[in-house]
């Protein structure tokens, strides 16, 4: 909580320092945004993702019976894992589907993503025709107690280490490659998983999911970092997002992210109480995205 309190203000005065308004952040993904739905849609992101490094993900449902496991079950919105649940066996999985149709949100059914290491890749992209992404950090999520886990800052048995430093520039750029071929993103966190350094280089991995509401700069949760040096890369990346805040072509009618996204799901808890069909509290899975 204190990084990211940080991380706001700090990104205030840098806004107020070249004269733009902090408030227009929240249209650095507008495009990826679904106004229908009023979430960034992971159904919609999922579509984005080139089919050699997408996961099997669908709308779960009674009727859909996995050929392996373990499977996640994860809310169609939600952020730092949160939500998420894993089942290693049918019986899992049926129990955790009675548990859930409890919750007004609706689920989502993803395949455990193969590899051996998980990477979070983050990125600012102050000009998105430049080819360069200003900031840019591969951060190791660690696990060795879990083979498959739910990593996140809140499992007592993950640890993250920035091991950005381990690419050279030109590796650098190459993933930062293929997060572009993805989406003409601002601001964005992408989580992979990939057997080696090597393979993550060459394209060799699979999406987990990707952030593009508030996405965290994980490499700040390395323990190996100083207060210091968590500072100067705070100033540095929320001057380049102050700068990419900028940068943001204006529309003649802007998303209502923020609101949005805060009111969902109380919306979607109000329309279960209600009685609503579901096929009309969600019409998720197309791909809600602007020109």
């Amino acid at each position: 909580m204190q990084i990211t309190i940080i991380m706001v203000v700090t990104y205030i005065l840098c806004c107020a320092r070249i004269a733009t308004a902090p408030w227009r952040y929240w249209q650095l993904n507008a495009r990826y945004f679904s106004a229908e739905e009023g979430i960034f849609s992971k159904l919609s992101t999922d579509a984005l993702i080139p089919e050699r490094w997408r996961l099997q993900q669908s709308v779960d449902s009674d009727s859909l019976q996995p050929i392996s496991f373990p499977v996640f079950l994860k809310p169609e919105w939600g952020q730092n894992a949160h939500g998420i649940h894993r089942a290693d066996d049918p019986d899992q999985l049926v129990n955790l589907r009675t548990r859930l149709k409890q919750k007004s949100q609706r689920y989502l059914l993803q395949e455990a993503a193969p590899g051996q290491r998980e990477f979070e890749i983050f990125s600012i992209d102050s000009n998105r025709s430049d080819g360069i992404h200003d900031v840019f950090t591969v951060t190791e999520a660690i696990n060795s107690s879990e083979r498959f886990p739910i990593n996140s800052k809140y499992n007592q048995f993950t640890r993250y280490a920035d091991i950005t430093a381990e690419f050279s520039a030109t590796e650098q750029t190459t993933i930062a490659g293929y997060l572009s071929q993805i989406g003409d993103f601002g601001i964005s966190r992408m989580s992979v998983r990939a057997d080696t350094l090597e393979a993550l280089v060459a394209g060799d991995f699979h999406v987990i999911e990707i952030n593009l509401f508030l996405p965290m700069p994980i490499n700040l949760l390395d323990g190996s970092y100083t207060w210091a040096q968590r500072w100067r890369f705070i100033r540095t990346a929320m001057m380049s997002l102050a700068q990419a805040t900028k940068m943001i072509k204006q529309r003649d009618q802007e998303q209502p992210i923020f609101t949005r996204m805060m009111l969902y799901g109380r919306r979607k808890r109000a329309a279960a109480v209600a009685g609503a069909h579901p096929k009309d509290i969600a019409k998720l899975g197309e791909r809600h995205i602007q020109s």
